[in-house]
């Protein structure tokens, strides 16, 4: 990736939108990772041709315009990010792991400063996600199943609220292409609503009953925090579970055949209840960051984990990727 200009154009007029054209580039990708290289790579295509800008209004929108077209060009003939519940049946927790796939083709968490930093765009007239909707992990998903430019004319029009007519001319189209991209994306959004893992309010407690009883190892409690439907998902991993009892086996066998200590630190993602995971060696020695998990909670039990060991997440959170070991 370039370095970034030092000059006083770039800081005035491009950074102040950083975080806001990097939310966008996050949802269109459902990477934070690749959304941040493409937003840095898109405010240096800007600074270059800030003489020639040619779209009239504010700056932020001929962003939206650059990082909005550099997203479609790199989603062509590109596999669409997912999470393993949505490419395959449920595993059996007998038949154990298999390889983990490439990192490449899950879907990532972002945290919740991003969304917080970001500046949305006022209402439009047609805007119909909220921004807690439009950030959550099950409206991320949703957008990755729609075609790129759906996609687009989705998060333009009803998420940032621009007019049918200002999205035609970005994506150099017609109005009533635009109409029917977004018939089209709301349909399919609307079908998948509630379908993976969306949030119930938050739980204070249960959420500390989740922290006790996994870093306790007392998985009858923990799970009785379950509820009897509830999945367990595990990017990289293609293998998930599905119903209380099938994700207790699972547990079981990791804790006989793979005994650690834990630690977890409640963070926050994707406007969801969100745990670190740090563990260790029964032995002892520093705890390592090894995954973020996303908590779907509904009813005073939990609905759905989704587990994303990839331990590259922690420096996007803020998070240290190590903790002492401070036990007495």
């Amino acid at each position: 990736m370039r370095a970034q200009p030092a000059d006083e154009d770039f800081r005035t007029q491009l950074e102040p939108h950083r975080r806001a054209i990097t939310l966008h580039c996050y949802r269109m990708l459902g990477s934070l990772q690749e959304a941040e290289e493409l937003t840095q790579d898109s405010l240096l295509r800007a600074w270059q041709r800030l003489d020639q800008r040619r779209i009239p209004g504010s700056t932020r929108a001929w962003l939206y315009k650059i990082a909005t077209n550099a997203c479609l060009d790199v989603l062509k003939g590109r596999r669409r990010r997912a999470l393993p519940h949505l490419l395959s049946p449920a595993a059996s927790p007998a038949a154990g792991f298999g390889p983990p796939l490439a990192e490449g083709i899950w879907i990532e968490p972002a945290p919740d400063a991003l969304f917080d930093a970001a500046d949305e765009a006022a209402p439009g007239p047609d805007q119909r996600v909220s921004l807690r909707e439009s950030v959550g992990l099950a409206f991320i998903i949703a957008l990755q199943l729609l075609s790129a430019r759906q996609r687009a004319v989705l998060l333009l029009v009803d998420v940032l609220g621009w007019r049918p007519e200002d999205t035609a001319n970005l994506l150099e189209t017609t109005v009533a292409s635009v109409n029917s991209l977004l018939q089209r994306a709301r349909k399919n959004v609307e079908s998948r609503a509630g379908d993976d893992g969306d949030p119930g309010p938050a739980d204070d407690a249960l959420l500390r009953r989740y922290i006790t009883t996994w870093e306790s190892g007392d998985l009858d409690a923990f799970t009785a925090l379950l509820a009897e439907d509830a999945r367990l998902v595990m990017p990289p991993q293609p293998e998930w579970y599905a119903g209380r009892a099938a994700i207790r086996q699972f547990l079981a066998h990791i804790m006989a055949t793979r005994p650690h200590r834990y630690r977890l630190v409640p963070v926050a993602a994707n406007r969801q209840t969100a745990v670190a995971v740090y563990t260790a060696p029964p032995a002892g020695g520093e705890l390592r960051g090894a995954a973020i998990h996303v908590i779907a909670m509904r009813d005073g039990r939990v609905t759905q984990m989704t587990r994303f060991a990839a331990p590259h997440l922690f420096s996007l959170f803020g998070l240290p990727t190590q903790l002492p070991d401070v036990r007495s």
